[in-house]
């Protein structure tokens, strides 16, 4: 390989593990890595504590102890991922934008019912404009243009970032291995009862993105281009009157909170936009990269559930 050529390979390589990190960052991934660095300095400023038996006992020809296998976890303490269901989450202060919130949009069924058949025409509206939208140049290099979908009769949106190449495949979003993630939250909201007497599933809830169009190899959105196709979501959440919205991700956070802050800064919190409440969680293709998220992001469903009862 002459030296232009490695440069060139070089170079793609560099880029490939940029937006691979852009992407681990806006899905959340990255407060997993800091806390991880943190834990790791904590260990090496005392003197790296938790490895230096392994060595003493090497160092007198000890044989090393073998670990067993871990407990047991009783069947009625598993959760959807199966693992350790997660201990109720420690009590979170609301934040509020404002001094004093506009009343939420109603709870009652009835009052819900109608909010969703009085949506039903806008919502397909602006998927008609979203299918329409040029906007910007993603409309160039999309198979599909990606509306949301669900609707108005529970109250609860989740918003995420953009399509992927699932999602641009088959013009719905949330669909690939995160989409199907996402599914089984809500399928475990609605089995373990954390809103009584309101049916979770896929078509009673609003699923939907910042973008509409999936940004070449899923990379992080621009600005323009949020600036752009975000007003198809200001359009649908105005249509739609939530309760509650759950940001997916870093980029919806920042786009609905204007915050750039951290997202491990951003949960726990709730804010209130477009007249209804919101929480931010991790994105669900975060927590298939990093198993460990799963239990904050159930912490958040149960912080959503409790602030959706509550006005």
């Amino acid at each position: 390989m002459d030296g232009e050529n490695l440069r060139r390979e070089l170079a793609d390589i560099t880029k490939s593990l940029r937006r691979a990190l852009e992407r681990e960052l806006h899905a959340g991934g990255g407060d997993l890595i800091a806390t991880a660095a943190k834990q790791r300095h904590k260990m090496a400023a005392r003197g790296g504590a938790g490895t230096a038996p392994a060595a003493g006992a090497a160092a007198r020809g000890d044989r090393p102890a073998v670990p067993g296998p871990p407990p047991a976890v009783p069947a009625e303490e598993m959760d959807l991922f199966g693992e350790e269901a997660p201990k109720k989450p420690a009590k979170m202060t609301p934040v509020t934008a404002g001094d004093v919130p506009a009343p939420l949009p109603p709870l009652d069924q009835a009052a819900r019912a109608a909010i969703a058949r009085a949506a039903e025409p806008v919502l397909a509206k602006i998927a008609e404009d979203v299918r329409a939208c040029r906007s910007c140049a993603l409309w160039e290099t999309r198979n599909q243009a990606v509306p949301g979908v669900g609707s108005a009769l529970a109250g609860i949106a989740f918003v995420g970032e953009a399509p992927g190449a699932e999602e641009d495949r088959l013009g719905e979003p949330f669909v690939g291995r995160g989409g199907q993630l996402l599914d089984r939250i809500i399928k475990a909201m609605d089995d373990a009862q954390l809103i009584p007497g309101l049916k979770l599933d896929r078509s009673a809830v609003f699923i939907g993105n910042v973008l509409h169009c999936r940004p070449p190899e899923n990379r992080v959105p621009l600005p323009f281009e949020v600036e752009q196709s975000s007003p198809h979501l200001r359009r649908q959440l105005e249509a739609l009157r939530p309760r509650i919205i759950c940001c997916l991700g870093k980029t919806a956070a920042e786009h609905l909170l204007g915050s750039k802050a951290s997202l491990a800064s951003m949960r726990g919190r709730v804010y209130r936009v477009y007249g209804a409440k919101l929480i931010v969680t991790y994105h669900p293709a975060a927590v298939l990269r990093n198993p460990e998220l799963k239990r904050p992001v159930w912490e958040d469903m149960q912080l959503l559930a409790r602030e959706y009862r509550t006005e």
